[in-house]
């Protein structure tokens, strides 16, 4: 016999949907908002990032994510300008750009850490026609490099690297296009193994790639990186990221067709499925050259690389690894 009030249908039903409720908010973490600045658009360089953010993986991790991408317009700011300026913000930043440019950003004040690495070797490279036989940097000597802004102390690391100088090559200056190599106005030109060397091939016009990483560059490359304060005040919200993200590289490197699709169809409509599964499957072999763990990073390789930006002048001022580099969200998140 029951005690107390009879049970109806309001008092007995009321309770188990209050629990069902608490039960379906337990499963659903509280969303805290995290800022990813990209430093080019929103392409398969970025496959990862995007997926997790598609396929809900941020969510899962309590993150409500926006992605913010740099179109390639003149006049764009660089990704390290970018994220400093939101230093102070309560919405925490995390940026992505080279190696170089953060230590770049770093000489010159810019509160921000490298805390993790998409690609853990860099794409930067030279293309030839594969008609021209020219293979390796010393293949070049007496020949025309066309090279972007960003490239010219990086032909001077290939060059030493290879016994060279200068006197050598002949350089000139490029625009961001195919054409200077396609009609013969530069035998060589500055590119991405992941986008210029694939846009070639897909035009038919086979090439060669010098990688720069088998040529003295030592450098890693899209370097996830946040302001010093987001280190110290959200290191949980950047460890949650980083296993989210390194969910959603595993996703795109098991669905490539689904994912070159899904990066059409909301951020590239101006590009192609062919072009972006092509360039994934380039990005997916730069991931892990060091490590099987998404996103790390080696004492070793980042003091090669300092010492390598200094000696050429990449960077305008003397800076230790402590300034430049926090391990503490991959030690928290694979351990020490």
């Amino acid at each position: 016999m029951f005690r107390g009030l009879p049970c109806t249908i309001a008092r007995c039903i009321a309770p188990l949907a209050l629990l069902a409720s608490w039960s379906t908010h337990a499963q659903v973490p509280a969303q805290s908002p995290l800022t990813v600045q990209l430093d080019w658009k929103p392409t398969a360089q970025f496959a990862g990032i995007l997926a997790a953010k598609q396929q809900g993986y941020y969510a899962a991790e309590g993150l409500n994510v926006t992605i913010v991408s740099d179109r390639g317009n003149a006049g764009d700011q660089p990704s390290v300008r970018i994220v400093a300026a939101h230093a102070k913000d309560t919405v925490p930043w995390v940026g992505i750009t080279e190696a170089d440019e953060l230590l770049s950003g770093r000489a010159a004040g810019l509160p921000l850490q490298a805390f993790a690495t998409i690609f853990q070797t860099t794409p930067f490279a030279l293309l030839t026609l594969k008609t021209s036989g020219l293979t390796s940097i010393k293949s070049l000597r007496g020949k025309t490099i066309g090279l972007h802004d960003d490239g010219e102390k990086a032909l001077d690391v290939l060059l030493k690297f290879n016994g060279m100088t200068r006197q050598d090559v002949h350089v000139i200056r490029i625009p961001y296009t195919l054409e200077p190599l396609i009609n013969g106005q530069a035998d060589a030109i500055q590119g991405y193994t992941i986008d210029e060397a694939v846009r070639l091939e897909m035009e038919k016009h086979p090439i060669n790639i010098i990688p720069m990483a088998a040529n003295g560059y030592v450098s890693y490359a899209e370097v996830l990186f946040t302001p010093t304060a987001v280190l110290h005040e959200h290191p949980q919200e950047l460890t949650r990221f980083l296993r989210a993200s390194a969910k959603g590289w595993r996703y795109a490197a098991d669905h490539p067709d689904e994912t070159a699709q899904m990066i059409v169809t909301r951020y590239m409509p101006e590009s192609s499925f062919a072009e972006q599964e092509a360039s994934l499957l380039a990005v997916l072999k730069l991931l892990y050259t060091e490590s099987p763990q998404f996103g790390m990073m080696q004492s070793d390789t980042w003091m090669k690389s300092i010492q390598m930006f200094e000696t050429y002048r990449l960077v305008d001022k003397k800076l230790s690894e402590r300034e430049a580099v926090s391990y503490a969200v991959l030690d928290d998140l694979y351990g020490k």
